[in-house]
């Protein structure tokens, strides 16, 4: 049975297009004879269960607009106009959120930025979301050799609690002793 759906993201070897009443479908670069998806396009495809994942559907015989064989190299100014169309679609991404997200905003524009943080950690923690940069890292300024740690490191090293207070004293990597 053939869908209809618009391409919401594509990473290189695949990507997912969103149907109007449906889960997201999974397209691989295989379905597409190795070429890529253009976001924000109509694609058609057939969909197929994937074996092992219940409920997760897949896209198979792949076409539309939003397919870009291999080898096709868009010229100048057709890369021009993908850049604008992309930026457009930024934008009202942008605006949609901006919409969603007022009520909340009204709520918390006048508290000051340690309120406003606190309120962020406390809904990380409510979601279970990790919101400093899984990537960051910082020297540990109990020692001198410049060597640097991301948060899990200090934590794993230092427990919990030690790890916290030796993660803020850290900030900047500027190697500071923590007061005691």
């Amino acid at each position: 049975m053939s869908q209809t759906g618009v391409v919401k993201s594509w990473r290189g070897a695949y990507g997912f297009a969103e149907v109007a009443e449906g889960p997201l479908v999974w397209i691989h670069t295989d379905e597409i004879d190795g070429g890529r998806l253009r976001v924000g396009l109509t694609v058609n495809f057939d969909i197929e269960e994937v074996e092992g994942h219940e409920g997760r559907v897949k896209g198979t015989n792949v076409s539309g607009e939003a397919v870009l064989a291999k080898g096709v190299k868009l010229s100048d100014e057709e890369m021009e106009k993908e850049k604008e169309r992309l930026n457009s679609l930024r934008e009202e991404k942008k605006e949609k959120l901006q919409e969603e997200f007022a009520p909340v905003w009204d709520m918390v524009k006048d508290l000051g930025r340690s309120q406003k943080m606190h309120l962020v950690k406390q809904l990380a923690k409510e979601l279970d979301v990790n919101v400093n940069r899984p990537d960051e890292k910082r020297a540990d300024p109990t020692q001198r050799n410049g060597k640097t740690y991301t948060k899990e490191e200090f934590m794993a090293f230092y427990g919990k609690k030690d790890g916290n207070r030796m993660w803020n004293a850290a900030k900047g990597g500027k190697g500071r002793r923590p007061r005691k």
